[in-house]
């Protein structure tokens, strides 16, 4: 797969969400997918997709990670990774929800950034056959309401994807205990980098420490992570941290100050920098 990022087409989630004008989801558009997702590669921007797939056969490429799908797959597509080898799954699958960063932010706690970082690390995850008949009738429910005219609609959809949600970061954190993390591709630096991203960005934002953590350079680092996925090391860094600070300030009545010491800034006024550089506005816009 070609690291070029130039040479990859995008799909921006929040802005075809934006099209379709009275929906905050895009809900079973496998059948009719947008031009840009049966592209040879796509990177997917200001959003996730969420894939459930039943059927044996067929690859997805991540970040030149090959996955090989089968019965009883969770897929994630995360935002900002190049992502390849799709054009059949989305022929093929009807359980397809694509949804923007900015709709799993406002949903209520206890959902936090996990699913944004644990997607990151492993893409393509497997439960049990009860398991995924649980998240199929979620799929269901979503899809019939959302073609429901009523007072409640938005509410009902919201809440149906919430509990969804819930559900799949389960499955992940069954993945991500203690008992089975050295199990996971113990030996791919990318998905070792990653997972110690999603599990230490909110303390540690330097290339150092986690070089130190994987026993390498930095230098040695951040040209392997941009090697496989296209992009600096510490555009990684950065967007991790991003995503925990509009949760806080979008979903909790803390201050500024407080944010910033949950998230390890050295003083307010770093944290408010930081948000300019990243987003061009403010925290108190943000929130």
């Amino acid at each position: 797969m070609d690291g070029n990022i130039e040479k990859i087409m995008e799909f921006d989630i929040a802005a075809a969400i934006r099209d379709r004008g009275n929906s905050d989801l895009l809900i079973d558009f496998s059948a009719t997918p947008p031009s840009s997702i049966l592209h040879s590669g796509v990177i997917i921007r200001n959003g996730i997709v969420i894939m459930l797939c039943n059927n044996d056969g067929g690859h997805i490429v991540i970040d030149n990670k090959e996955y090989t799908l089968s019965r009883n797959n969770i897929i994630i597509l995360p935002e900002n990774h190049i992502i390849s080898n799709i054009a059949q799954q989305f022929a093929e699958l009807r359980g397809v929800i694509a949804v923007s960063s900015d709709y799993i932010l406002n949903m209520p706690s206890p959902i936090d950034t996990n699913i944004f970082s644990y997607s990151r690390y492993i893409s393509v995850i497997s439960v049990s056959d009860e398991k995924f008949e649980d998240l199929m009738s979620y799929y269901r429910f979503i899809h019939k309401e959302s073609k429901e005219e009523s007072h409640y609609q938005t509410e009902i959809v919201r809440s149906i994807f919430y509990a969804l949600i819930l559900e799949i970061i389960t499955e992940y954190e069954k993945i991500f205990s203690a008992e089975t993390t050295q199990n996971i591709r113990a030996n791919d630096l990318s998905d070792r980098f990653f997972r110690l991203l999603a599990t230490n960005r909110k303390s540690h934002r330097s290339v150092q420490f986690y070089a130190d953590k994987l026993n390498l350079t930095p230098k040695y680092l951040s040209t392997a992570i941009k090697r496989a996925t296209g992009r600096p090391i510490l555009d990684w860094i950065h967007e991790a941290i991003l995503i925990d600070a509009k949760l806080l300030l979008r979903t909790t009545d803390m201050t500024v100050q407080e944010i910033s010491d949950q998230l390890n800034f050295s003083s307010p006024s770093a944290f408010v920098q930081f948000i300019k550089r990243h987003t061009g506005s403010t925290p108190n816009r943000l929130r």
